[in-house]
């Protein structure tokens, strides 16, 4: 381990990239009735990286690497700049568990190594040892040797840089679900001394869509409480929260009028206003206050899985760790099920003179989800004015749990 130099510091997104990490899903399509397709997602933003910076893409073994050069091929993609990578690895979200990557005036790079438990969903299971390896895997790869160990258990999701020593991160996400054992003085601690920051900037909590997706039934369309979280990240703050510079955050908002007609935007409202407020409130390392941008929460859209889909067998997975009973004490739901996906406008990717972000309308759904794409899409092109923004219908890669910025992991140039 090398000891770390004190003009290392975190690099934002908004920085420039020399690579972009990928996972290509290990199953191509959740469902079994196959309307959604992940390496239709993933082919999409490869199309949409290519030319912006050198893309790696990792695979669970040959077979998945065959697959998905079969697929970029039929999309007339150049693979022979893209370099594969095999990593055993059943998840397929590189921005938690891959290189944390800082660099130096002399341009050096070094990595900052965490300790990694599956989201605080399955802690205890011996597959999270495989994802602690992964972030020096990558970081090689990339011919990075420098690192700082840390023992803080922590995900690339979950923190945000304006790399001008503020970091953004969820108070309840690191304290509570991942480092129990940690008080929080001693967590900002570890986190100022690791990254070299000045100032974190703690929000109360995620939404409540991105809670652990075993906490038990949250509210349908018809507001009764019959339907559940497809997966999540158990509480990470690119899902509501991001830095676009280093002076301007953009956050997810609902209004009034959507809170007072449904009960999952209510819930959802109550903790956004919450972080709204104490964004208004904080300063950047020279005291200088953040110009904060509101950008809406996509609509709510319900998918129905049921026994013998792909993501179906996670909760076959969750009954069978928890005795079948979920952790509010309700019972596990064991055939057909209603689940909410990953939805966020959020969820974007910044590379270098691209923004790709996450869309959801499709033939047949309500006017309103379109009606949001296009206010979303609005948002951004004003806030990266310098920048080509993009879309990409996600929903095939939300139902798993993450979605764009989810399947990327970036090191800067």
């Amino acid at each position: 381990m090398e000891n770390k130099k004190s003009d290392f510091r975190t690099v934002g997104e908004f920085e420039p990239q020399s690579s972009v990490l990928i996972g290509w899903p290990l199953v191509q399509y959740p469902k079994n009735n196959r309307q959604l397709n992940t390496d239709a997602v993933s082919v999409e933003l490869v199309k949409h990286l290519c030319g912006q910076v050198r893309i790696l893409i990792f695979c669970y073994n040959n077979d998945v690497i065959n697959r998905s050069k079969h697929n970029l091929l039929e999309a007339n993609i150049e693979i022979n700049e893209i370099e594969f990578l095999v990593y055993p690895s059943e998840f397929m979200y590189p921005r938690d568990f891959g290189a944390e990557i800082m660099i130096n005036d002399s341009g050096e790079k070094q990595l900052v190594n965490f300790d990694f438990n599956l989201y605080g969903l399955f802690s205890d299971m011996p597959i999270a040892d495989k994802y602690k390896k992964f972030a020096r895997f990558h970081a090689e790869h990339s011919g990075i040797t420098k690192t700082v160990e840390t023992k803080l258990i922590s995900e690339g999701g979950d923190r945000e840089f304006n790399g001008q020593g503020v970091m953004l991160t969820i108070e309840e996400t690191e304290v509570n679900k991942r480092n129990p054992l940690w008080s929080k003085d001693d967590i900002e601690k570890e986190f100022k001394n690791i990254f070299n920051l000045q100032k974190i900037i703690w929000l109360p909590q995620a939404a409540f869509d991105d809670e652990h997706m075993f906490s038990g039934p949250i509210p349908d369309e018809n507001n009764n409480f019959t339907a559940y979280r497809s997966a999540s990240a158990n509480g990470h703050i690119d899902e509501i929260c991001r830095f676009v510079n280093e002076n301007t955050i953009l956050i997810a908002h609902i209004t009034e009028e959507e809170s007072q007609k449904s009960v999952l935007a209510k819930l959802n409202k109550d903790r956004l206003d919450k972080a709204y407020k104490v964004l208004t409130e904080s300063a950047n390392a020279d005291g200088k206050y953040f110009n904060i941008i509101k950008i809406p929460v996509p609509e709510p859209i319900y998918l129905n899985i049921e026994p013998g889909d792909n993501i179906h067998k996670a909760f076959q997975t969750g009954y069978e760790v928890f005795n079948g009973k979920m952790i509010d004490g309700s019972i596990f739901p064991t055939g057909l099920m209603k689940v909410l996906p990953a939805l966020s406008y959020c969820n974007f990717l910044i590379c270098n003179n691209k923004v790709i972000a996450q869309k959801y309308y499709r033939e047949g759904m309500k006017e309103e989800v379109k009606q949001k794409d296009a206010e979303a899409l609005s948002v951004l092109k004003n806030i990266f004015p310098g920048k080509e923004v993009v879309t990409i219908d996600t929903i095939a890669l939300n139902i798993y749990g993450g979605g764009i910025h989810c399947n990327t992991r970036n090191i800067p140039v």
